[in-house]
């Protein structure tokens, strides 16, 4: 990631993370703000352009929050340093007496004696007639690569039920709760979307979901007539409960939350299935589990 203050004050962070939906530019600005005192609102976030970053991989495997998200998170603070190694030049005092505040520096207790992003992004390029101190780089930028030794992974338990009609094998779920653990929680509201849309898909693939192929390994399943996806009447309100345990694998303590809420479902709602069959001593091994599957296997246990 690179974070850059521009001589018009403006905050930009590029990184090479690649977005399909997950709010990773919400995610990497409040990561950013938090450091440089600023409202997320106040950094813009371009992701994927490799004239700016040269690097980078998609989005897969929990990987933005740890990967990009650290990588943010250390650039972030070597532009904090670097603003205030600057503004206490200008202003005449120590570095820790200074705080940044809604984009620009001030000195503590003396709320006038202040300098804007601007003044000091500006000051940070070169002024003519003036010689730029050797120990330091020119502009108000940062870029910082965040190489983990291994990887981080969320982790959840999942409580399903459901109603099994045993006469034509439909399951209803009526209930999900996720106890769900990503570390530090960046944004609730994002970790909660990811939670809750997991979980649909994992009902998708513990009750619906298949591809089929012919003797000949030709696809049957080739469009949304075939392959059944769950509807929105098939997936109840998720009840959601955060336990924040902080990763020590990565600086700002996350494990990404892309697969917490998806893998588990899928064999609590199958377990969930096969105990309201105990009737019938019916054993499941297999997902998705299907009407005609479950009326099958009721009637051969009959049997």
């Amino acid at each position: 990631a690179t974070i850059r203050i521009s001589t018009s004050g403006k905050i930009v962070v590029f990184t090479g993370a690649t977005p399909q939906g997950q709010s990773h530019k919400t995610t990497l600005a409040q990561i950013a703000a938090d450091h440089l005192g600023v409202d997320y609102s106040d950094v813009s976030v371009v992701t994927a352009d490799t004239a700016t970053i040269p690097f980078g991989m998609g989005t897969f495997a929990s990987r933005t929050a740890v990967n990009a998200g650290s990588s943010v998170h250390l650039a972030a603070i070597e532009v904090r340093e670097k603003i205030k190694k600057i503004a206490s030049e200008l202003l005449e005092v120590s570095p820790d007496d200074l705080e940044l505040k809604d984009g620009a520096v001030e000195v503590r207790g003396v709320p006038g004696l202040r300098k804007t992003f601007r003044e000091l992004a500006y000051n940070a390029v070169g002024l003519y007639g003036f010689s730029m101190k050797a120990d330091r780089d020119p502009g108000l930028e940062a870029t910082s690569y965040f190489k983990p030794e291994q990887s981080t992974y969320a982790n959840s338990c999942h409580v399903a039920e459901v109603e099994v009609d045993i006469e034509t094998g439909h399951v209803k779920v009526t209930r999900v709760l996720v106890n769900h653990d990503c570390g530090n929680v960046i944004n609730p509201m994002i970790v909660e979307g990811q939670i809750v849309g997991g979980v649909a898909h994992g009902i998708g693939n513990a009750l619906f979901e298949r591809l089929l192929f012919d003797e000949t390994g030709q696809p049957l399943t080739t469009s949304f007539a075939d392959y059944l996806l769950p509807m929105a009447t098939d997936v109840p309100n998720v009840e959601t409960l955060h336990t924040e345990t902080p990763s020590p694998l990565n600086p700002i303590g996350v494990k990404g939350a892309g697969e917490g809420g998806t893998i588990a479902v899928i064999a609590a709602i199958i377990s969930a299935v096969e105990d309201a069959l105990r009737p019938f001593n019916v054993r499941l091994s297999e997902m998705p589990i299907s009407p005609e599957r479950i009326v099958e296997l009721v009637l051969d246990a009959k049997k």
